[in-house]
């Protein structure tokens, strides 16, 4: 290998690496306390509901009935629209759900 294709190798791979670390920069992870009347039966609504929101990239409501663990870039998504996701998980005047940032 000339030394003209390891530079560049080796600048690829950094450039490379700076790219992954500056989309990585803005990723992040929140627990959300779940309550409502009768909330803990709907996990799988939940989580489908925080996953529909752009910049969410995982809600695992499985750990616990109690919580979600969500990750999500920053840039895209705050916890204001998670916490108003999971209100949107209802059925009037039967059961609904809340959150809270842990």
């Amino acid at each position: 290998m000339s030394k003209l294709t390891s530079y560049v190798a080796v600048l690829s791979f950094c450039l490379g690496l700076g790219m992954t670390q500056a989309s990585a920069a803005g990723d992040k992870t929140v627990t959300l306390n779940l309550g409502g009347k009768f909330c803990e039966f709907y996990p799988d609504e939940v989580a489908a509901a925080l996953r529909k929101l752009p910049g969410v990239k995982s809600a695992d409501t499985k750990q616990g009935q109690k919580f979600a663990v969500v990750q999500y870039d920053a840039s895209q998504v705050n916890t204001d629209k998670m916490i108003a996701a999971v209100k949107g998980v209802k059925q009037e005047g039967m059961w609904h759900c809340e959150a809270t940032v842990k």
